[in-house]
């Protein structure tokens, strides 16, 4: 994949969603369907669950399996009700801050358990809040978290995009949302957070072929950077990843000219990035300079 990002390992974790913007209530996926599309384990063992127990009745480690189980077949008060029940569980414990359930996320991703690290994802984002620099860096973090949970999630499988973009996706950008809100915080600081978790929307948009979603996304982001660092918007390394990106997206959508001139761009930006060493300027340089030559032979 032509893209660029970060190479950084962070923890990203699920927002919670109220019911009355829940993206659940927008796709209704039947049973018959979950067995094919949910990792086996986690239907399995919550097909009974769902319809037996009351939140209060489950344990810990069990409720966001069951939250996955009423995503799946299109319950959104059923698996708000799960949700709520684990954020509950969270706040009556003393230990439970922001970072300490990101690191939590983290390790069962890494233990393959990406799809029940979305959920805790987004309670940690919420934790964190958004009234203070560190919580908003917490909240992009978590943002990365869940486009590395997308990235293996789809690696075992492929039929899951319709999830991800249902589902998953629209929790980053509610996390968005949370930075965007923040008014504690100096506008650059803000913005600067704000483009990084639209970095990682527009990274999963593409992620599951959503090109026309993860172009506005990367559009948008350079319009912001643009009205709040003008000039020196090129100076931070992300602008260079959404120049790369859309040309990248031109590439895959039949538009070879107009991707060209934005991997010359991101050429451009890369080599005015201030927050990289020089041996990552080379690299995102090189790269996008391959994916000019991909381009060129398109039109040839």
């Amino acid at each position: 994949m032509g893209y660029n990002t970060e190479q950084v390992t962070h923890t990203v974790e699920q927002p919670s969603v109220s019911q009355a913007t829940s993206p659940l209530q927008d796709m209704r996926i039947y049973p018959q369907d979950v067995g094919r599309l949910l990792q086996e384990e986690i239907y399995h063992e919550t097909l009974s669950y769902g319809s037996r127990f009351d939140p209060a009745d489950i344990g810990f480690n069990d409720l966001a399996k069951v939250y996955w189980h009423w995503v799946f077949v299109g319950e959104a008060e059923e698996a708000t009700r799960f949700r709520d029940q684990l954020k509950k569980l969270l706040k009556e414990k003393s230990h439970s801050t922001p970072d300490k359930i990101q690191t939590f996320a983290d390790t069962i991703k890494d233990n393959g358990r990406d799809m029940e690290a979305v959920l805790f994802y987004h309670i940690a984002a919420e934790f964190y809040g958004n009234q203070s620099k560190a919580g908003l860096i917490g909240i992009k973090n978590c943002a990365n978290g869940i486009k590395e949970s997308i990235e293996a999630m789809l690696s075992r499988n492929k039929e899951l995009k319709s999830i991800i973009r249902t589902h998953v996706i629209p929790l980053m950008h509610d996390m968005r949302e949370m930075i965007r809100r923040s008014g504690d915080v100096n506008e650059k600081d803000r913005c600067l957070w704000e483009v990084w978790c639209l970095h990682r929307i527009e990274r999963s948009e593409g992620l599951v072929d959503n090109f026309s979603g993860c172009e506005n996304t990367i559009k948008e982001a350079i319009a912001i950077m643009e009205r709040v660092f003008q000039e020196g918007a090129a100076t931070h390394l992300v602008y260079g990843h959404f120049l790369n990106n859309l040309g990248y997206t031109y590439e895959q959508t039949s538009r070879p000219n107009d991707a060209c001139e934005y991997f010359r761009k991101a050429i451009a930006a890369y080599g005015k990035a201030e927050d990289i060493d020089d041996d990552l300027r080379a690299k995102w340089v090189s790269n996008s300079i391959q994916f000019l030559k991909d381009a060129n032979r398109q039109m040839q």
